[in-house]
């Protein structure tokens, strides 16, 4: 029996050998380029990150619901309990955001993370209202967005703190220092809303990273 390969054209094989050594050439490039992308990282301190929530709440409370979701979502990605909620309350109310029962209960079901009566039965109100698969499904939402934006995730501490000058205790929280964190992307965002960071993909997809300072750390990227 011949050899399946003895009649084969000398120039089929080099043609052959040549095609794979180019296209091995392009997987390496493709590989390597892969390997060294990298998400944008946001290099601020952690009072910027409540600036954000605080600017957020007060343009919600003048009705601008634009410039508030602007500034909530992204405090709220970051892990801000309070913006977290508020958010979940423009999406429930269908201000500004599209009107939307489970990605509100979603991030206020976040939020919850930290104690807070007030957010807890607005919560229990909604969440009695459901049955018994709508809740099984708030339920594994809630559990996502916790994946996400959660405390774990987004490296924050709260502690209950007492005021200076009373008794009452006050809730405070901090996102750990010089360490990144991931910035996830928003569900079913406002027509014609540009988010300062964006990935492509299906949600939840990864569109950056933020990194909070120390106070004593300059603002110098070569230190990273």
């Amino acid at each position: 029996m011949k050899n399946r390969h003895s009649d084969a054209n000398p120039n089929t094989h080099r043609a052959v050998t040549v095609w794979i050594k180019r296209l091995t050439c392009t997987l390496s490039l493709v590989a390597s380029f892969a390997s060294t992308a990298q998400v944008e990282v946001t290099q601020l301190f952690y009072h910027e990150v409540l600036r954000q929530y605080e600017q957020g709440a007060v343009a919600y409370e003048k009705g601008d619901y634009e410039s508030a979701y602007a500034d909530l979502s992204l405090a709220a990605q970051r892990g801000v309990k309070d913006a977290q909620y508020l958010l979940g309350f423009m999406y429930l109310q269908g201000e500004y955001a599209p009107r939307s029962i489970p990605i509100g209960m979603a991030w206020l079901g976040t939020a919850l993370e930290v104690e807070n009566k007030e957010w807890l039965s607005l919560y229990k109100k909604l969440y009695g209202t459901l049955n018994s698969a709508q809740q099984a499904f708030i339920d594994n939402k809630v559990d996502t967005y916790i994946q996400l934006y959660g405390m774990a995730t987004q490296r924050i501490v709260c502690e209950n703190k007492p005021r200076v000058g009373s008794r009452r205790k006050v809730r405070q929280c901090i996102k750990t220092e010089d360490v990144n964190t991931p910035l996830y992307s928003l569900e079913m965002m406002p027509e014609g809303f540009v988010p300062p960071f964006s990935c492509e993909g299906d949600f939840p997809c990864l569109a950056g990273e933020t990194r909070v300072y120390s106070d004593h750390d300059e603002l110098n990227p070569d230190n990273f």
